[in-house]
């Protein structure tokens, strides 16, 4: 796919000319997408006969995440080809460079890339180059940079502008096609365009005359290219296709210094005010011409192109609209409640990777918050299992240290001294990740990670672009890392081995990750069989590497979390999963065993492990039954999950008397195998929560977390959103429930009035 952009002063005519390129393309069987990045929003309506199409801007305002489609804001237009506008904010509000950004992400996200174009153009406002409009000069987008200008001074100076544009990303070779001028019809104005082409160092590709072709074509909603084929303007964006398709030269961005400019510019405007003071001057405006004269002038520098485009043909087809691409369905873009930011997320993610250094683009206290916590986590775990974390060494955090210099004139060569600073005379990987000051302001920080990861000594290097919120919640952060984690590192030439488990998508501050990761490895351990690596937990690089060494993997949760993961890694690396994730309960934890036997010839030590623990459960369970049969309780909870629960209390006798399931952030199913035996309400609204204790009078409710104006004179119990897994989870629970029925449902000192 070849990316071309089309760059220019606002009013110079780049939608226009970019259009009719387009036109020439899909005429002679190319498949082209246009995207219009200009707030105006009227990049492609020549090519869909005058009208103007909802743009990526307004589409993303109005419409949730999981109803977009392509098709929405892509349209089919003249000779076959794609339309995009990207659009704008309301005058005056909002930053339009950020929403080229979003249009980019919602193209990517709804799956542009799988349309397979010939050619994509970006037709881009060339009058500023912030971080938002500068986007299409990277290399990952644009390879070939046109620039439309007059002769007027403003246009020749946004021209030169956009050239220090591109200058800054041109670390991967010269990006610029040439000049493409159109005319204004002012005095010497041909001489103005050549002498700042000659100063620059660039030829003029294309020269457009002003003509009544381009007016009569507008009014018919149409480009000149399909209005009046015939025209020698037509065939002069036929010739301007045939170098696009034909691969053009590209040279180096050499922008003059404003002084130089002027001296370019406006020594030429004062030697021609001396002509036309001694009556050399032209003798009318451009508008007063002949057309048809001005239609076969010369073609300038760069134009006597050899050889003609392919015969016309007829117009192309619709390309079929793929499905969108997911990695999670919560987020900013979901418009539901944001769990932490996808930075956070990324960061807590790589933090886990015992031997990199996470690197956070962004203010300092972003880095210190996020550290934060990770590091509580660490002092839980230090409290309850003994300086398991200090043994692996307190993760290392760093900070490029934005401020509002930073933000106002750009984060790159902070980033770039803060990478070279931390990369410095180490081996270790680093893990750059953006906030969201990195991502509003259009920071490429991909290009500065490519600069510094070239020559000899330096260490890995991935980019998380998390950008704060602005790409997801928390999960999605998460995600975002492992995913790209694993392409950086897993090594697809390593063979499985036969006792080798991988552990995948362990929550990163749940309070009981380690206990459940110990209670897991223990039933594992039993069974003669280890844990080959931890995606992503307090593991190495390494041990991602050979990540292909365990033949099964574990999922910790079967959320949507959980499943995003594990569909990435069966699809990306052919990885095999059990079916079910850690189990929580007796007859989960013995169906996880069953299935763990089954895969690896393990019958006996199964039957074992399962009977032990069998004895010990129905103990329990005949201790605890002659005090709780027959109690009667309310579920309200958050998990998607609780057979755990379920199969407990049924097996006490107790008497359920409604599970209302709440809808969460993490998750949007729900399944039991109890489904007929207990009454499930799903989703079940927090209104009726209240409603129904007072109408059951429940000896027991059990919730998730405490809530403003609870009912007074019920007893409680939390259930956790992460349970311990393992054989006795449910009996762990019990014994609670046990210990409140002998206290009063109504404590004693609210009486105390």
């Amino acid at each position: 796919m070849k990316r071309i952009a089309v760059y220019g002063k606002g009013g110079i005519g780049k939608s226009t000319l970019s259009a009719n390129i387009s036109a020439a393309l899909g005429l002679v069987g190319q498949r082209v997408l246009q995207v219009g990045c200009d707030p105006k929003q009227d990049s492609t309506r020549l090519l869909l006969g005058g009208r103007t199409m909802a743009t990526a801007l307004d589409y993303l305002r109005r419409t949730p995440p999981v109803g977009r489609r392509l098709d929405a804001v892509l349209h089919t237009g003249f000779a076959g080809v794609s339309c995009v506008e990207a659009g704008g904010p309301e005058p005056g509000v909002g930053c339009a460079g950020r929403g080229i950004l979003s249009t980019f992400e919602l193209l990517d996200q709804l799956g542009i890339e799988q349309l397979d174009h010939d050619f994509v153009l970006y037709d881009v406002l060339g009058d500023v180059v912030c971080g938002g409009f500068a986007v299409p000069l990277r290399n990952e987008y644009a390879q070939v940079v046109f620039i439309v200008t007059s002769g007027e001074f403003m246009s020749l100076y946004a021209a030169n502008n956009i050239l220090r544009g591109i200058r800054n990303y041109e670390g991967q070779g010269p990006r610029v096609g040439g000049i493409l001028f159109n005319e204004r019809g002012l005095e010497n104005e041909a001489g103005r365009v050549e002498r700042f082409a000659g100063a620059v160092k660039l030829p003029v590709v294309g020269r457009f005359p002003r003509s009544e072709y381009f007016s009569e074509a507008e009014r018919l909603g149409k480009t000149v290219v399909e209005a009046f084929p015939e025209s020698e303007l037509a065939e002069r964006f036929r010739r301007l296709a045939w170098l696009v398709a034909h691969d053009p030269s590209r040279f180096s961005a050499c922008p003059l210094p404003a002084g130089e400019l002027e001296r370019v510019v406006h020594g030429i405007c004062r030697e021609r005010h001396a002509e036309v003071e001694a009556g050399a001057g032209s003798t009318g405006s451009g508008t007063q011409r002949d057309i048809a004269s001005r239609e076969h002038q010369p073609v300038t520098t760069g134009e006597s192109i050899p050889g003609s485009p392919l015969p016309p043909h007829p117009a192309g087809v619709s390309l079929p609209i793929p499905p969108p691409r997911r990695y999670s369905s919560k987020g900013v873009r979901t418009q539901s409640v944001l769990f932490g930011c996808a930075f956070n997320g990324a960061t807590h993610t790589v933090m886990q990777i015992r031997n990199g250094v996470t690197l956070v683009h962004g203010p300092r206290s972003c880095a210190y918050l996020s550290s934060q916590g990770v590091l509580s986590t660490a002092r839980r775990m230090r409290d309850q299992y003994g300086n398991r974390w200090d043994a692996g060494g307190i993760p290392e955090v760093r900070c490029s240290h934005m401020d509002e210099h930073t933000v106002i004139f750009g984060g790159n060569s902070g980033l770039e001294e803060a990478v070279r600073r931390v990369a410095s005379g180490r081996d270790d990987p680093l893990f750059v990740v953006t906030t969201c000051a990195s991502g509003i302001i259009g920071d490429d920080a991909r290009l500065v990670l490519k600069n510094a990861s070239t020559g000899n000594g330096a260490p890995p290097m991935v980019l998380i672009p998390a950008d704060g919120d602005i790409t997801g919640d928390y999960m999605q952060g998460v995600l975002d890392a492992m995913r790209l984690v694993a392409e950086e590192w897993i090594d697809p030439g390593i063979e499985p081995e036969a006792d080798a488990v991988n552990i995948v998508a362990e929550k990163n501050l749940a309070a009981n990750t380690e206990e459940n990761f110990e209670a897991v490895r223990s039933l594992l351990k039993s069974m003669g069989l280890r844990v080959n690596c931890r995606f992503i937990r307090r593991c190495t690089t390494n041990e991602i590497a050979g990540f292909n060494r365990g033949s099964l993997n574990l999922l910790a949760v079967d959320d949507a979390f959980g499943r995003v993961v594990r569909d990435f890694l069966e699809n990306r690396h052919g990885a095999t999963f059990a079916s079910s994730p850690f189990p929580v309960g007796f007859q989960a934890t013995s169906e996880w065993i069953e299935e763990l036997a089954r895969h690896f010839h393990k019958t006996n030590e199964a039957e074992e492990i399962i009977e032990r623990h069998r004895a010990v459960y129905e103990a329990s369970v005949a201790a605890l039954r002659p005090a709780l049969e027959g109690k009667r309780i309310l579920i309200a909870v958050r998990n998607h999950c609780i057979d755990w629960v379920l199969e407990t209390a049924l097996d006490l006798g107790m008497v359920i008397l409604k599970a209302g399931i709440l809808e969460s952030a993490w998750d949007d199913t729900f399944h039991s195998r109890y489904e007929g035996r207990v009454p499930f309400v799903f989703p079940y609204a927090r209104e009726q929560r209240d409603e129904d204790m007072r109408a059951f009078d429940p000896d027991l409710t059990l919730i998730n977390y405490p809530w403003r104006n609870m009912p007074e004179g019920f007893r409680f119990d939390h259930i956790p959103v992460c349970p311990d897994v393992g054989f006795l989870a449910g009996i762990a629970s019990a014994g609670r429930w046990l210990r409140l029925m002998k206290l009063p449902a109504r404590e004693g000192w609210r009486r105390d009035v």
